[in-house]
Order: C-alpha cells, then structure tokens, then sequence
C-alpha cells in the first residue's frame, strides 16, 4: 500500500506550505500536487526522488510508511468506498491532461476507467482558459441519446471529478457513470441520507426521473461546459417570415417605379 498523497499532505503542512507553493519550489503544475495528495496520479521516479530530497525523508518512508498517527478506523468511516481515478498527465511538464471519452470508446469505458493504459490510450488535450477551472480533475465525455434534451446529440460535457460521491446533488448536471446504464448525462437529486440512492432526472421532461444505489456508482462528474459542432439553425417559421418580408419589400419598389413611370 502506498501512503504517498497522505504523507505528501502531512509534511507540505508541516512546512506551512500550500499545494502551489510547494509545486513552485518543486516545478510542478499547483493541479498536480492536488493529484498526488488524493492518490489521483503516482509521480515518476525522478519526481519523487525530488520530493523525498525537499522534504530530507528516505523513498521508504515517504511511500510504504504511514507518516499520520490517526487510527484508520478513524480516517475510514463510511460504507460508500472512495475511488482512485486514472489520469493522464503530459510527460514533459506533469501537467495533468483533459480526457476525451467520444462515443465510440463510451462501451469500453466501464471496463477501462481504471486502466491508466486505457485511459492514455485515449485523445487527450489541456485548454488553459480561465473559466475552466486548472485544480480539478476534467473529464471531456461525448454524450448521445434523447434524454439529455435541449444539448444536441453528439455534444461533448465538460466535467470535473467528483472525488466523495456523497457530496454530489443539488440538481446539478452530472456525468454519471453506472454498472448498468453506462454513461449518462443527468441532473442528480441526493438520497442517500433517506435510502442510499441519488435520483437522476433527464433535461428532457419526457423522460422520467429514476433512482440509482450509491453502490452502482462507478464514478460521477459534475459538468462545468459542453461543446456543439452544429450551430443552432434559425426555425423554419422564421426563414419564411423573413423570405416574404423580402419578396413584400421587393415588390413595393417595383410598384413605387412603376407609378413613378
């Protein structure tokens, strides 16, 4: 068992430093700290033999030996298992990297997502803009379907990972993948305070609301952004309401030339 990110949490605090702080000292990217410590991407070899020479610590006891004195019994207290998500992080600048799951590869998601070669296998891109938050985990996934109305199928979510499920809900859209339903664009309602379920409910009112065990959850993403590649086309009511304004308009010059004639 690997206790890094718990011992790189505990000796970055020992030091009063935070997570960007320490990346500066370290040239690493502030997000992949972040990564470290939640145990949601291992570095490389040079890597940590930097951060065991930073911090005066042997390989050993920075990675197979619990620096925390607290009980596990005490750090562990719930039945909802937290996951460890693979990532892909560019090799020059460990940076990590946006994931795109298109369609095509949405079947063989549920057996891969834990498979980091799975995962890097996948098309991967960064999008350094401002609105799109660089400390969290992001996940781009294509979604199809009719339920996910008024988003055109084929659109791309944007979505960052959430780390404890149990802070999911509040009719926020989410990815959510589960055993059974694959991949699914949903607004999640949370009920596992009431009976251990989230409700997902589709954009489209069509489709009724249905509740999924917490256990069937494999991972949830709350969705930040999406992308369409077909551009919203003006109603057909409209383009002829505009066509006849233009033969009308057409028409009254034509008369007022020929009455001038």
């Amino acid at each position: 068992m690997s206790f890094l990110g718990k011992n790189l949490r505990i000796l970055r605090k020992q030091q009063s430093l935070t997570q960007g702080q320490l990346a500066e000292k370290l040239g690493l990217n502030r997000s992949v700290i972040g990564a470290y410590e939640e145990g949601r991407a291992e570095p490389r070899l040079q890597t940590l033999i930097a951060i065991a020479e930073f911090f005066n610590i042997s390989l050993d006891d920075l990675v197979i030996r619990s620096l925390d004195d607290t009980p596990a019994s005490a750090e562990f207290n719930s039945e909802i298992p937290l996951k460890v998500l693979s990532i892909a992080v560019d090799k020059s600048s460990e940076e990590e990297l946006i994931t795109v799951v298109p369609v095509k590869a949405a079947a063989g998601y549920l057996d891969g997502y834990g498979d980091l070669d799975f995962i890097e296998g996948l098309p991967q891109f960064s999008m350094p803009v401002k609105e799109i938050p660089q400390d969290l985990s992001l996940r781009m996934f294509q979604v199809e379907g009719e339920s996910m109305h008024p988003l055109p199928e084929g659109s791309y979510v944007l979505s960052s990972y959430e780390n404890d499920i149990r802070n999911a809900g509040g009719g926020h859209p989410y990815i959510v993948v589960t055993k059974n339903d694959g991949i699914v664009f949903k607004r999640v309602e949370n009920l596992i305070g009431s009976n251990g379920t989230f409700r997902l409910i589709s954009e489209n009112p069509e489709y009724a609301p249905y509740e999924v065990a917490a256990d069937e959850i494999l991972e949830m993403w709350r969705a930040r952004a999406f992308m369409m590649f077909d551009f919203p086309v003006t109603p057909l009511s409209k383009v002829d309401s505009l066509r006849i304004r233009e033969i009308t308009d057409r028409l009254s010059r034509i008369e007022s030339k020929l009455s001038e004639d």
